[in-house]
């Protein structure tokens, strides 16, 4: 694992500054597009079918086929929306002009709930592997090695098993819920800052609902 401070005179595409072909690298490895889960994988993961979304005729896998999405690429989406919190005047410059105090409730919720999760996952993993230390003439204390050898996952493969399976997103977007179908209602709160257009009448109590 490549762990150094600086870069050299060629690093990877992942620690280059924002350009649309680091965009795109970043886009590549956050396909975050759904799959297809039988009703045995959605009980398998212990979740409610009835409460499941369904996948609709349309996309083409039959009736009985419901919609997920791989937790991993969903990390690395919110990695990806930290990565341009940095870049901020590149990303969203031209919509708050002026900086981060400017954006919207939304835009700030997102940014809270990446950090949360990638610290959940950080703690849940818990990598023990351990680095040692070395001596430089740049500094007078230990300086730490974390150029280490770890066992990795075989992330190509699970790239390569996505593009695969993954279902197409605009038809994915453009489903609605069926008549029959129960939904999760959601607190005041939550639909004030997810659409503060439709719901910006309602108050900001977020015990009335789910907050997702």
């Amino acid at each position: 694992m490549d762990a150094t401070l600086f870069p050299d005179d060629n690093p990877s595409i992942f620690r280059q500054g924002p350009s649309p072909e680091v965009d795109r690298a970043w886009t590549v490895i956050s396909d975050t597009r759904p799959i297809a889960l039988s009703r045995e994988d959605v009980l398998s993961i212990g979740k409610d079918p009835a409460m499941a979304v369904k996948l609709s005729a349309e996309v083409g896998l039959g009736d009985d086929m419901y919609a997920g999405r791989i937790d991993v690429l969903h990390q690395l989406h919110c990695l990806n929306a930290l990565r341009m919190e940095i870049y901020f005047d590149y990303y969203y410059g031209k919509k708050y002009p002026g900086g981060f105090n400017q954006t919207d409730e939304k835009h700030r919720h997102h940014v809270s709930h990446c950090i949360y999760m990638l610290l959940q996952n950080v703690l849940c993993h818990a990598n023990t592997d351990v680095y040692t230390h070395f001596w430089t003439d740049a500094v007078d204390h230990p300086w730490p090695d974390f150029n280490i050898p770890h066992k990795c996952t075989n992330f190509r493969a699970i790239l390569e098993w996505q593009r695969e399976h993954a279902v197409n997103e605009h038809m994915f977007v453009d489903m609605r819920r069926p008549a029959d179908q129960e939904a999760h209602v959601m607190s005041s709160k939550f639909k004030k800052i997810y659409n503060p257009e439709r719901f910006g009448h309602l108050g900001d109590n977020r015990y009335d609902g789910e907050n997702a």
